[in-house]
């Protein structure tokens, strides 16, 4: 059920040693299916390292947050489809694919690390199930992070009457109050983001990456703070009628730290374009501080982006490979030299994500360098296979039409040229 490595929108690296093959490598921010988000594409091949965090994503089958994990091999997500608010989907089918993926029983929810909600439709779940999420966020060892905040009542008033919204330090009453007195108002523009200084340093390391200091927030879901409340960052510069509100808050429940955050998670967010590659870690070493886990540091979290771009170099590679033969396969070509060449780089490509969950990034790195390479010889397996398919494929076409273009030409030649093995017809005329 989970994914890991699959599709993300961000600009990747491109090595010197692929730069023949492609130039830019533009992942695309939208699901190309409900299939794709729903059933794991990879697994991780080493599930049970202590780096690994499987998230339960219970929520909207669009957004930015679904997109975390694509080229992280340290994040696994499985997503329970709660909402699916541009695409049409019935809510009998919403109803039934939550049951699906929702897990059986306390024991399963607890196997994940992190409990994620992206604007959830709560009523398609049952007050049993809202029981058990409560008890994971008090859980010591678990992450919860929760982004309620909807405009629509589908949202609002399920989330509002759920054991949930007491267990969140979220004010989802404060909200949903605010929007109907239209505060704010309507702000076409972006903001900033400014962080609390005192705060412990889990979005302070990532300062130097420049995240917090761009203008490319959406301001138009304030994260209204309950008493009590720790306000780690704040959006800022918004409308006249409330500059400035929490962007990421949190408090203490149970055993655990609650999360809730304000910044809009549409499947187009800029900021998600432009900086989601550090959104992705930041919000990792939120579940790492949340879990006892430690923090990553800036330098930790430069070396992972680098190696994790060309993991998704690597992807991109496989694909454009898997194109080819899929191609070459229907004209019948042998492809056997190049699937074997390529199956050896994905053993490669698996030791280095082992190095790379292991913080061995230099490895890791050197590893997956060399996978690319044989990537690429895979490649040019496929592509000299192709050009053999093709070229049969070719000499076969002018073949056929060569041989017609004799016999016709022979029976032209014996009809015109040589009339005289044909015994002459007299011409008659009519009277």
């Amino acid at each position: 059920m989970a994914r890991s490595g699959s599709a993300t929108a961000i600009l990747r690296g491109v090595l010197p040693q692929a730069g023949h093959r492609f130039g830019l490598v533009m992942k695309t921010l939208i699901p190309t299916s409900i299939l794709f988000l729903l059933i794991a594409s990879q697994v991780a091949c080493c599930a049970g390292s202590d780096l690994v965090m499987e998230f339960l994503m219970v929520g909207d089958l669009q957004g930015w947050p679904n997109h975390m994990g694509d080229e992280e091999p340290a994040i696994e997500i499985t997503l329970v489809p709660c909402r699916a608010f541009f695409l049409d989907i019935s809510d009998d089918d919403l109803h039934r694919l939550s049951r699906v993926y929702f897990p059986r029983n306390l024991k399963a929810l607890l196997e994940y690390e992190v409990l994620f909600f992206n604007h959830p439709r709560l009523n398609f779940l049952t007050l049993n199930q809202h029981l058990m999420m409560v008890e994971f966020v008090g859980t010591e060892g678990k992450a919860s992070i929760a982004y309620p905040l909807s405009h629509y009542e589908e949202v609002q008033s399920p989330w509002i009457s759920s054991p949930l919204s007491a267990a969140f330090p979220i004010d989802m009453e404060k909200f949903a109050s605010a929007m109907q007195r239209n505060l704010p108002d309507e702000f076409p523009g972006l903001t900033r983001l400014r962080i609390d200084e005192e705060s412990p340093p889990i979005f302070t390391n990532f300062r130097a990456s420049g995240i917090f200091a761009e203008r490319i927030y959406q301001w138009n879901r304030p994260a209204f703070a309950k008493p009590g409340a720790k306000t780690w960052v704040s959006m800022i510069d918004g409308p006249s009628n409330l500059p400035e509100a929490p962007a990421f808050i949190s408090w203490p429940y149970g055993k655990s730290e609650a999360w809730a955050f304000g910044i809009h998670p549409n499947h187009l967010g800029l900021h998600w374009e432009r900086a989601g590659e550090w959104w992705e870690l930041v919000f990792l070493s939120m579940c790492y501080h949340t879990s006892g886990g430690g923090l990553l540091e800036f330098d930790e979290s430069l070396s992972m982006k680098m190696v994790k771009s060309q993991f998704g170099l690597f992807r991109d590679l496989s694909m454009m490979f898997h194109n080819i033969i899929d191609f070459v396969s229907k004209v019948g070509a042998n492809t056997a030299n190049a699937e074997v060449a390529l199956q050896s780089a994905i053993e490669v490509r698996e030791e280095a994500e082992l190095d790379y969950l292991a913080r061995e990034y230099e490895s890791a790195e050197t590893m997956i360098t060399e996978a690319i390479d044989m990537a690429n010889l895979a490649m040019d397996e496929a592509v000299d296979a192709k050009d053999r398919a093709l070229m049969w494929i070719y000499i076969s076409e002018w073949s056929a039409t060569l041989a017609v273009a004799i016999v016709a030409g022979f029976i032209l030649w014996s009809l015109m040229v040589r009339r005289r093995l044909y015994r002459s017809v007299k011409t008659t005329q009519l009277r």
